[in-house]
């Protein structure tokens, strides 16, 4: 076994059957739990997901999504990002001690509410066929109608670049009357990107499970007002993916430790200490105060980087301690080692 593939977090259910097969089809998913809450798994085939073809990246995928969503129809799920693959059962076991806090938090709020995708669409072809008969745009297309297309290359430049300009500004204006009256029908909502000029809007809406039908019914009433010029798609119950999904991963003890020696620091410091030592050393490195040194300002901003990064690692170490502020952290290779970096993403709104 190369490792666990990690599909979602749940409620503590120990020796559960899914009864649905992981990314590696030989291994069915199954649940290890550790307290209050347990991780969805099975088999990898892959230690790293990165460098595969877009085909073979899909198909996995596809596998991570169908898993929770199957998950889902029993219990709450928080989403772990596709690709997180764990060294063993208790490399899981560390992460779920390490989570529970963060788990207990995000799954409260997110227990009962489903994600469901929106998306608003028109006819291309009737709104490319309306912004032709623009007045501006029909006089330049009749001015070079007769000439030759080798004459006519900045027109037809000018003409393409009008044309763009009026469909962004069209679909602007739906956009701003449609967006509202979506988010009427959710808790809350993340625009996506617009993947084609099809496309008006595409929104993901967080909305009660027992409101499904409140969407449906939403959705039908601005079928209706609009008159067949707009076509609503929706795809849901899904999993929370846009709203919460988690990403874990091992920080380097090769890199912790250069960031602990790059600030001065012992084998163990609490946040205070990290914080004076780094404090001091920019008093003594920044350029304002080493004018005549040329490399005073990398060294500056490496001063920054190790800051960042030994602040990072101790927070994760010492999440949910509490006056964290007087805890002590450990640079010692299995400290590090056993600490693992658990952080909640949301996806952010374009536009």
């Amino acid at each position: 076994m190369t490792g666990l593939h990690l599909y979602a977090i749940i409620p503590s259910a120990d020796g559960v059957d899914f009864d649905v097969a992981g990314v590696d089809d030989r291994d069915n998913v199954r649940a290890i739990a550790r307290r209050d809450y347990a991780a969805v798994v099975s088999a990898s085939p892959l230690v790293d997901y990165r460098g595969l073809t877009r085909d073979e990246i899909v198909r996995y995928l596809l596998t991570h999504q169908r898993v929770v969503e199957t998950v889902m129809r029993t219990f709450p799920v928080l989403p772990v990002k596709f690709g997180t693959v764990l060294d063993g059962e208790l490399r899981v076991r560390d992460l779920l001690d390490q989570g529970q806090t963060l788990f207990r938090a995000t799954l409260a709020e997110l227990e009962g509410r489903v994600q469901m995708e929106v998306v608003v669409l028109w006819n291309v072809q009737d709104v490319f066929d309306a912004i032709g008969e623009e007045k501006p745009i029909a006089r330049l297309k009749a001015k070079i109608a007769a000439r030759p297309p080798e004459e006519t290359k900045e027109q037809r430049v000018a003409i393409g670049q009008m044309v763009q300009a009026s469909l962004e500004e069209r679909r602007a204006r739906v956009r701003d009357l449609m967006i509202p009256l979506l988010e009427a029908l959710a808790l809350d909502v993340v625009i996506n990107p617009l993947m084609d000029d099809q496309m008006v809007a595409n929104v993901a809406l967080l909305i009660d499970q027992i409101s499904v039908g409140d969407v449906d019914a939403g959705l039908a009433t601005l079928d209706s007002l609009s008159e067949g010029r707009f076509h609503f798609r929706c795809v849901g119950p899904l999993p929370p993916y846009s709203f919460a999904t988690l990403e874990v991963h091992a920080p380097s003890f090769e890199e912790v430790d250069e960031a602990r020696r790059h600030l001065g620091l012992g084998k163990t410091a609490t946040p205070s200490e990290i914080k004076r030592a780094y404090r001091q050393l920019a008093r003594e490195l920044h350029p304002d105060h080493n004018i005549n040194d040329p490399d005073a300002q990398n060294r500056m901003s490496q001063l920054a980087m190790a800051y960042e990064r030994i602040t990072a690692y101790t927070e994760t170490q010492l999440r949910g301690v509490e006056d964290s502020g007087l805890a002590v952290c450990s640079f010692d290779r299995p400290v590090v080692e056993g600490t693992l970096a658990i952080s909640l993403t949301r996806q952010e709104s374009v536009g």
